[in-house]
């Protein structure tokens, strides 16, 4: 009887050890080398047996030096006793560098055993910026059209421009006579960075873009407020700066972490917007709004006002 054991035993190990042999995955991308901002188009092939129970991480866990896009689709085939399934995921990167994208472990288990793992192979790829010729000129793509001058249009439009200015003055100085007491000069008001980036966003609501499906439009005047506050806030150039600039000219001024961190993915949000065409959900364009809010008012030390957004 015990032979019969050690029988079944030695014979669930060999089959244990078969299965793990069998189970065979490969990392793969489209390309190897990517301009910032294109989709990197990433693909995983396993191949095991039927029986094994294969359990696929959180692919943004295993992955974090890409910027996750969404899930493409999966495709699964059954050949005799082997399963084929392929998983395809698209990232992109906003910055230029040399990118290794990680090996990791997938999970498995056949016919109740014990969990084993098998290791996803690491794919190497480079992102460059676009080649920018310092030296060349900004010419047009064509030579601008010239109209001949229509003198009667020209002369008809002098003459109505002449007339508004002659209202104007009679209708000025009509106005100081009726007018009792001394003119009241307006004082020119300064805003201070935080109120001129709170009016802005006020401003911005109001208009109702990404509701009305520009999209592209918010984001791209959502970060302009943002980056014009960090300008008149810190001294910078963040209009002409890449996001991991800004962030690292917030680290040398000190700015709390948890503000560094909500700009990051700030600005990483709009810069999908508009360099990877992506579509995001409403709740993400209000979320932008109030992380704009945020960043206004963490960064706000020179006054106790505090302004909040729905």
């Amino acid at each position: 009887m015990r032979k019969i054991y050690l029988l079944l035993v030695t014979l669930f190990i060999a089959f244990q050890t078969v299965i793990a042999q069998d189970v065979k995955v490969f990392a793969t991308t489209d390309t190897t080398e990517y301009t910032v901002g294109d989709y990197i188009n990433y693909t995983i092939e396993m191949k095991y047996p039927k029986g094994v129970n294969l359990v696929f991480p959180t692919i943004t866990d295993s992955i974090s030096n890409l910027t996750f896009i969404k899930n493409g689709e999966i495709v699964k085939t059954e050949v005799g006793n082997e399963i084929s399934e392929i998983r395809h995921f698209i990232f992109s990167k906003y910055d230029s560098s040399e990118v290794t994208i990680p090996s990791f472990h997938i999970s498995y288990s056949a016919n109740g055993g014990n969990p084993q793992f098998v290791q996803v192979n690491s794919v190497d790829i480079v992102v460059k910026t676009i080649e920018v010729n310092q030296q060349a000129e900004i010419q047009d793509i064509k030579a601008p059209i010239r109209i001949p001058i229509d003198w009667l249009l020209v002369s008809i439009i002098a003459i109505l421009v002449l007339a508004l200015i002659v209202a104007a003055y009679f209708g000025y100085k009509y106005y100081q006579k009726k007018k009792l007491g001394k003119v009241v000069v307006e004082p020119e008001i300064i805003l201070t960075p935080f109120e001129k980036a709170i009016a802005n966003l006020t401003k911005l609501e109001e208009k109702k873009l990404w509701q009305q499906g520009e999209i592209k439009e918010y984001h791209s005047e959502l970060t302009g407020i943002i980056r014009d506050y960090f300008e008149n806030k810190y001294n910078f150039i963040a209009m002409e700066m890449t996001t991991s600039e800004i962030i690292s000219n917030l680290k040398l001024k000190e700015v709390n972490f948890e503000v560094i961190k909500t700009t990051e993915e700030f600005l990483e949000n709009a810069d999908m917007v508009k360099f990877a065409k992506f579509k995001p959900m409403p709740t993400i364009n209000e979320t932008m709004m109030k992380q704009a809010y945020l960043i206004v008012n963490k960064t706000n030390q020179t006054s106790n006002e505090v302004v909040n957004v729905g």
